[in-house]
């Protein structure tokens, strides 16, 4: 009942529709419980520090109380129940959150793009396609291998994600990188992506401007000049020899 709730107060979009692809491509891969575990810790950390603040103000008002007269011994009565009344509303609301924000973490995968959408009052949202996937990389940092988790970094060519609200956030640092963040099988997501983005590649899927020349591997994908343009640029630079030289003798 609360959970349909505080969806229903944050406007939380219904569950994403998968991207373009194969329906029988996707793959739906949600974020490991030991993140929501180490979330847990670090909210239960942030709630410690609040309790502290707010017995020492209390603290403060008990004796601020001696010294007022009768109107300011209830107004201070008043104040410090209202602290403590918001103190536990949102010590159970915020601890509510932690695991709504876990249950609406959503990572898929189909055999041509992705899509992870993440957050519950600001919704975050990022598709890519597997045209634009210029690198797929997986980080994992001390804590993280502590836990058995690690995140899969996908970066885009340029403009391949778009948060709903904008902004940084779980699931995506910027416009141009989107996370599959705290995953126990980070590797079987990295690897599914890299052989998914093979295909692609091979198909003769991928940008236009590609078509006619060989693709590196998918987690280096820089994309080489033409043969036009390399052509061109050699024209040029014979001219600009020329014409050294020519101011040489003169």
């Amino acid at each position: 009942m609360l959970k349909r709730f505080i969806l229903w107060l944050a406007r939380v979009p219904a569950d994403p529709e998968a991207p373009a692809g194969s329906p029988e491509s996707i793959r739906v891969f949600r974020a490991s419980p030991n993140l929501f575990y180490w979330n847990l810790v670090s909210w239960g950390f942030l709630q410690l520090a609040f309790a502290i603040a707010m017995v020492l103000l209390l603290v403060a008002l008990a004796r601020m109380e001696v010294k007022l007269p009768a109107w300011g011994k209830v107004a201070a009565s008043v104040g410090q129940a209202v602290i403590v009344v918001y103190f536990l509303t949102q010590l159970v609301v915020s601890a509510f959150k932690q695991k709504i924000d876990y249950e609406m973490r959503w990572y898929i995968v189909t055999d041509r793009s992705l899509r992870i959408r993440s957050g519950i009052f600001f919704v975050r949202e990022a598709t890519m396609t597997f045209a634009n996937i210029q690198r797929v990389n997986l980080t994992q940092g001390p804590l993280q291998k502590l836990l058995g988790i690690a995140d899969v970094e996908v970066s885009t060519a340029g403009g391949g994600g778009a948060g709903q609200h904008g902004g940084k956030g779980a699931g995506m640092t910027n416009l141009h990188v989107a996370i599959f963040e705290g995953v126990s099988n980070a590797q079987e997501i990295r690897d599914l992506i890299l052989d998914r983005l093979r295909k692609y590649r091979d198909a003769g899927l991928g940008d236009p401007d590609d078509t006619h020349h060989h693709h590196p591997e998918p987690h280096a994908l820089e994309h080489p000049a033409s043969e036009q343009e390399y052509a061109a640029a050699q024209a040029v630079l014979a001219e600009v020899r020329q014409l050294g030289a020519a101011l040489t003798r003169k």
